[in-house]
């Protein structure tokens, strides 16, 4: 008999890009909710191998003739420097999944690879609260992936944002945890 394979967790690291959270980003979330993300989430990456968690990077990468880009700053254009992981972020993977759409999960590789990794459970950290987080959560839920945000790995505009998203995902079923938790 086929024994089946042990099942693996994934962090989602989504959108740490330098025309985001950079020195010139030109689509800026809150200085200090970069910083602290930031750091905390080196401190998980600088963890995952002993915890067993695989570390998977996703970014936008917008078409240059994209016409929502006049409402994103033109940030994030696919082949600029702005696109790029920003460098304060540890890079311990290859897994990097490009998107042109809030949802992680409408780039469909994605899926595959997480199927493929027999991943079965997700933690997300990241950016915009609000937007790919948020419709990142909604897509791994419709996934039946169990998913946990991690509040201090996540940044936004405004704290205001960052806590009223918060209380959006716990009604949503995702769990709730600050990244010293797990």
């Amino acid at each position: 008999m086929e024994q089946k394979a042990a099942s693996k967790k994934a962090l989602l690291v989504l959108d740490i890009q330098n025309d985001f959270t950079g020195e010139n980003a030109k689509m800026a979330v809150d200085t200090n909710q970069a910083k602290v993300m930031i750091a905390n989430l080196n401190k998980i990456i600088d963890k995952a191998k002993e915890n067993q968690l695989t570390v998977i990077y996703i970014g936008n990468e917008y078409s240059k003739f994209d016409v929502l880009n006049i409402f994103r700053n033109f940030a994030s254009i696919k082949g600029t420097d702005g696109a790029k992981i920003d460098e304060k972020l540890h890079v311990v993977t290859n897994y990097y999944f490009s998107k042109q759409k809030e949802n992680a999960f409408s780039n469909p590789e994605l899926a595959v690879f997480l199927k493929q990794q027999n991943i079965s459970e997700l933690y997300i950290g990241g950016l915009y609260a609000e937007a790919c987080i948020y419709s990142t959560i909604k897509s791994a839920i419709r996934h039946n992936y169990p998913i946990t945000v991690l509040t201090d790995c996540i940044a936004t505009k405004t704290e205001k944002k960052r806590t009223e998203m918060i209380e959006k995902y716990k009604k949503f079923g995702a769990k709730i945890l600050m990244s010293d938790q797990l």
